[in-house]
């Protein structure tokens, strides 16, 4: 087995997550310019934001990886681990910003498309800076830290977070991933 498995499984995750993003941001970019967007697909996309996003990938990241870390001497409270933290919650705001606007994007109140476009654009400043840091500067730590059985028993437990998780939503998330800036 590939010693990395566990760092490529997330990394694999963060593209995915990217693709979503981008997308987002040419809704946000549509909407700013006055256009319409379906609330369903912005809808879908704050799905995959708090499924695949938060309590797939998230939770891997929170409930095991960062835990392995600071049981390998990286500290909780100061970078990275504390910076990751807050920025994981400053995106659950953002995506609930876009869920409570969407409801009354749906309901033609004005402005509504305006307060989606920000919150989104506040998305596309977090994520692909959020992502380098874990893929250039955390996960590399992990190989530095960790044993080869310590990186097999992280990704065990990864494993097991995607066995908790519907396999076929794992695979729909993916999907939609794929067509969702097509789509916009």
């Amino acid at each position: 087995m590939n010693l990395n498995a566990a760092m490529d499984l997330l990394v694999a995750e963060h593209k995915t997550i990217l693709k979503v993003v981008y997308g987002l941001q040419r809704a946000g970019q549509s909407l700013r310019a006055g256009n319409y967007v379906s609330p369903i697909l912005l809808g879908d996309a704050v799905i995959f934001m708090r499924e695949f996003a938060d309590r797939r990938h998230h939770a891997k990241e929170e409930d095991i990886l960062f835990p392995a870390l600071v049981a390998h001497g990286v500290p909780l409270h100061g970078c990275p681990i504390d910076a990751l933290l807050h920025e994981h919650e400053k995106g659950r705001c953002l995506i609930k910003e876009i869920s409570t606007s969407l409801d009354l994007y749906e309901n033609n109140l004005v402005g509504a498309g305006i307060a989606i476009a920000e919150a989104i654009e506040g998305i596309v400043e977090l994520y692909p800076n959020h992502i380098w840091k874990e893929d250039d500067m955390v996960f590399p730590m992990v190989e530095r830290l960790f044993s080869e059985v310590d990186r097999l028993e992280l990704y065990q437990k990864f494993q097991e977070v995607d066995a908790r998780m519907e396999q076929e939503s794992h695979k729909r998330f993916c999907d939609f991933a794929e067509k969702f800036l097509e789509k916009i």
